[in-house]
C-alpha cells in the first residue's frame, strides 16, 4: 500500500493532490479512496466534481473547488489532463489562466479537496507552475511497478484480504498478466471471489480462471516450440482461431515477439542487463525477463530465419496467396523442423 493512502485512510487529508502516472489501478483507487474518506454517501452527488480540462479552464475548476459544500462539510473536485503542466498540446486548445491556479495553491479554502489527474509519465519540470503544484500538494505516482513491488501489491492485497497465496501461484499470476499491475488485480479479485470458501488460492485456481491475453497466448505457443511440444502449439494456434482471431493478426504478434527475442539477444551481447534492454527497447521490464528466457534457445540464425519466414507470410496474406491459416500452420512446423536439426 502507498505511504499516502494510509494517510488518506487515517483521515489524514490535504487541500491539493496531484497524481502522476499511468498505471490505471493505481489512479482508480486513489481517487476512489478520496471519495470514500471525504465524502459520505449521499454527499457525493452535490459535492464531487469529476472535471476534464481539456473540455473547460482550469478558472472553472477553481470556481468548483472555491464553491461552499451543499448538505456536508468538505468539496472534492478532481481535475483532469492537466496538460498545461506537460510538454503535450492540448488537441481542444482550451485556454487556461494559470495566474489564478497560482493564486489558489498558495492559498486554498479549507473545505474542498482539489486533486489533479496527470495521465502522463513526467511533468514539465521546467514550469513554474509545475514546481509549486509540486511543493504545495500531496503527489501520489502512478507508475508502472517492477517485478518485486508488483509481488508487494499482490502480497499486500491476499493479506487485506486474509487470505493465503503460494509464492508459485503468485509468481504465475505475475506471468499471465504480463507484470501489469491492472490485469492482475482484476484477475485476482476474480480468484478471491473464487476462493472465498477455502481462503486459499492455488496454481491451479490460477490456471483455471486467469484470462489469457493474445499476447499471453502467443508467449506461450513460442514456449511450447521451445519444449518441441508441437502438438500443444498447434492446440494454442486452434484455440485462437476458434476465438475468432484473425491469422494476420496472430501473425503480426508472433513476428513481434520474434524480433523482441532478436534485439535481446542483440542487446545482451552488448553488455546490457535486462533493467537497461527494457528502457531502450521500451518494453515492460517484465515481458524483458521473460522473453530472455525464450531467446536464449534461439541462435541468432534462427531468429534471423523466422522474420525473415514471417515477412514472406505477411506478404503473402496480404496480396490474397494462399490458404492464411494454413500458412502459419506451416510456419509452426518449419520452425518446429529447424530446431530439431541444431539440437
Amino acid at each position: 500500500m502507498l505511504p499516502e493512502w494510509k494517510q488518506i485512510r487515517s483521515k489524514k487529508i490535504t487541500p491539493v493532490y496531484l497524481i502522476i502516472g499511468t498505471e490505471d489501478y493505481i489512479i482508480n483507487e486513489t481517487k476512489q479512496l478520496l471519495i470514500d474518506n471525504i465524502l459520505d454517501g449521499e454527499e457525493v452527488e452535490f459535492n464531487y466534481a469529476n472535471l476534464d480540462l481539456e473540455e473547460m479552464p482550469i478558472e472553472a475548476v477553481i470556481q468548483e473547488a472555491e464553491s461552499m459544500p451543499f448538505f456536508g462539510d468538505k468539496r472534492l473536485v478532481m481535475a483532469n489532463n492537466p496538460l498545461f503542466l506537460t510538454t503535450e498540446k492540448s488537441k481542444n486548445k482550451v485556454e487556461h489562466d494559470t495566474a489564478k491556479l497560482e493564486t489558489y495553491l498558495n492559498e486554498p479554502v479549507d473545505y474542498s479537496v482539489l486533486c489533479f489527474v496527470a495521465r502522463v509519465e513526467k511533468l514539465d519540470e521546467r514550469k513554474k507552475l509545475t514546481k509549486l503544484l509540486k511543493k504545495t500538494a500531496t503527489v501520489i505516482e502512478a507508475k508502472r511497478p517492477n517485478e518485486n513491488e508488483l509481488k508487494k501489491w499482490i502480497e499486500a492485497k491476499i493479506s487485506d484480504n486474509q487470505m493465503q497465496m503460494s509464492q508459485a501461484a503468485i509468481t504465475r499470476l505475475m506471468e499471465l498478466t504480463s507484470g501489469q499491475l491492472t490485469t492482475a488485480m482484476n484477475e485476482l479479485q476474480k480468484l478471491m471471489l473464487y476462493c472465498f470458501d477455502t481462503k486459499e488460492i492455488t496454481v491451479q485456481d490460477v490456471e483455471s480462471l486467469v484470462v489469457r491475453s493474445l499476447e499471453q497466448n502467443i508467449f506461450l505457443l513460442l514456449d511450447k516450440m521451445i519444449a518441441m511440444d508441437i502438438g500443444g502449439a498447434l492446440r494454442i494456434y486452434y484455440d485462437l482461431l476458434k476465438q475468432k482471431e484473425e491469422p494476420i493478426k496472430i501473425l503480426a504478434l508472433i513476428s513481434s515477439q520474434f524480433r523482441l527475442l532478436n534485439q535481446l539477444k542483440l542487446l545482451e551481447q552488448q553488455g546490457y542487463s535486462q533493467q537497461q534492454a527494457a528502457t531502450k527497447l521500451k518494453v515492460h521490464p517484465f515481458r524483458v525477463k521473460l522473453a530472455s528466457k525464450q531467446a536464449k534457445n534461439f541462435s541468432e540464425l534462427q531468429l534471423n530465419q523466422a522474420i525473415k519466414r514471417l515477412a514472406e507470410i505477411d506478404l503473402e496474406m496480404k496480396t490474397g496467396f494462399g490458404d492464411k491459416e494454413q500458412k502459419l500452420e506451416w510456419f509452426l512446423f518449419e520452425l518446429q523442423d529447424n530446431r530439431q536439426k541444431t539440437v
